[in-house]
């Protein structure tokens, strides 16, 4: 596998969804890497045994993503962003499409592996240190669940985050924890959902991170592994019939 379409944020957009298809139909990826963002930010949340339930709209917009991704026939491997709650009902739905669809992966918390890659990735909201909110992870729990990159044998490691790290390519949603996890784990690529605004890639010590921007503002990321250098990653408008050309370097 060489060739990633890299994306997030489709927010409960259909034509979010309809875009991604498009993309994966264009390009033919040998695999896509979603960095969580099934649903939007400012979505409500129903009650029962807890006051945390999704609603029955969201859930079938889960089930909906599932399904549209499964359908595509080409790897898929998801994490949840930090509104794709309860962890526990979207991961369920999750879970029930891997079974429905062998090419879609819940790589949140568990080591997916394809040839000479390794991914892993960490979903939902991460704290910069002990959680104390319902769904959202601590550090010493972000460290463990992504503990088996570390010894994975494959050459190439790929790290996704719902979070983008603090920087660049962050911006005001940066987390200082996600840059130290990349910092180390040291993965080949970290695929970080980030804010359309500061898409982008950038290289440090020998990682690639990038930025894909949303679905929702029609951003995704092109990855290609034969190339070189700064050709290896390409931003591109879904919706647009030609690309926009390549993706800022950041220092």
């Amino acid at each position: 596998m060489r060739r990633f379409l890299a994306c997030s944020g489709v927010h409960g957009k259909r034509q979010a969804l309809d875009g991604l298809c498009r993309a994966v139909h264009n390009r033919r990826p040998d695999g896509i890497l979603f960095a969580g963002g099934v649903l939007p930010p400012s979505r409500g949340y129903e009650g029962g045994i807890t006051p945390w339930g999704m609603t029955r709209p969201d859930a079938l917009f889960v089930e909906e993503f599932f399904e549209m991704i499964g359908k595509l026939e080409t790897f898929i491997a998801v994490i949840p962003g930090a509104f794709d709650t309860p962890l526990e009902h979207f991961l369920r739905l999750g879970m029930h499409a891997e079974v429905e669809f062998p090419t879609v992966h819940i790589a949140h918390a568990t080591m997916v592996k394809r040839r000479d890659i390794a991914m892993c990735g960490l979903g939902g909201c991460v704290a910069e240190g002990a959680a104390v909110e319902m769904d959202v992870c601590s550090r010493s729990m972000a460290e463990y669940y992504l503990r088996p990159l570390w010894s994975a044998r494959q050459p190439r490691k790929v790290l996704l985050l719902a979070t983008p790290p603090e920087g660049p390519l962050g911006g005001a949603e940066g987390s200082l924890l996600s840059a130290e996890l990349v910092d180390s784990l040291h993965p080949s690529l970290c695929v970080a959902g980030g804010p359309s605004c500061t898409r982008g890639m950038q290289r440090i010590d020998g990682t690639l991170i990038v930025n894909p921007g949303r679905l929702v503002d029609g951003w995704a990321a092109w990855i290609d592994w034969g190339r070189s250098g700064g050709d290896q990653v390409e931003l591109f408008n879904v919706n647009e019939p030609a690309v926009t050309g390549l993706a800022p370097a950041l220092a």
